[in-house]
């Protein structure tokens, strides 16, 4: 949970300029849900649009919506490298992805963006015959988390990348007590996928420290 930002970050995002108007009304529907602290900050954003832009990514799973700010992100990078480009964002709270429809609102109506309503364990299955994809960004149900990466292993292409956010559970995957509580299947799902992608001989992974920890994963 991103209480507040750390100062580095602040000094960073002093360097980097401000969010558009439709980021900051993502930013005001989160905050509005009570979940604002979920929400990736600038700094984050950021890293991870770089780890994009190397792959050149086109084509794009994102799991986890809230309320549209990371799919901004990812949409105005693409945007900037070709005019052919899709992002498939899967949000299950029907809540939350009403926000990001109006958010979302001028490319999904282009066509560059899909937002799904519904439990990404189903609907990632059904979208194996759009990939294969240049990226995945996993930020959904951390218990899923193993099962997400698996299906990223199978659908993202050779020399595209797999990132997931929330990696170090606020210290839970290695123990530490804290005061936002993760369950048993959380914590182990989690602890699952960072074993593993160090694990596996066709990828290439990473560990960015940020304050949420960022898995990062390229295919060989």
């Amino acid at each position: 949970m991103r209480k507040s930002l750390p100062k580095s970050y602040q000094y960073i995002e002093s360097l980097t300029g401000s969010e558009s108007a439709l980021m900051h009304r993502a930013r005001d529907c989160s905050e509005k849900l009570g979940l604002g602290g979920i929400s990736l900050s600038r700094t984050e954003a950021l890293i991870i649009c770089e780890q994009l832009r190397s792959v050149n990514v086109k084509k794009m799973v994102e799991v986890g919506t809230l309320t549209g700010l990371s799919a901004l992100y990812w949409l105005d990078l693409m945007r900037s490298q070709s005019a052919d480009f899709k992002l498939w964002t899967i949000e299950k709270s029907e809540k939350h992805a009403a926000a990001a429809a109006e958010i979302l609102k001028g490319d999904i109506e282009s066509g560059h963006c899909s937002l799904i309503v519904g439990d990404a364990r189903f609907e990632l299955e059904k979208l194996e015959n759009a990939g294969p994809f240049d990226a995945a960004f996993i930020d959904g149900n951390k218990a899923a988390y193993a099962d997400y990466f698996r299906w990223a292993l199978r659908s993202v292409r050779p020399g595209g990348v797999i990132i997931l956010d929330n990696i170090f559970l606020a210290g839970a995957v290695w123990g530490d007590q804290v005061t936002q509580k993760f369950n048993d299947k959380q914590i182990q799902s989690v602890q699952s996928v960072n074993e593993a992608a160090f694990q596996n001989s066709h990828l290439t992974a990473t560990i960015i420290p940020t304050e949420e920890g960022l898995l990062v994963c390229r295919k060989k």
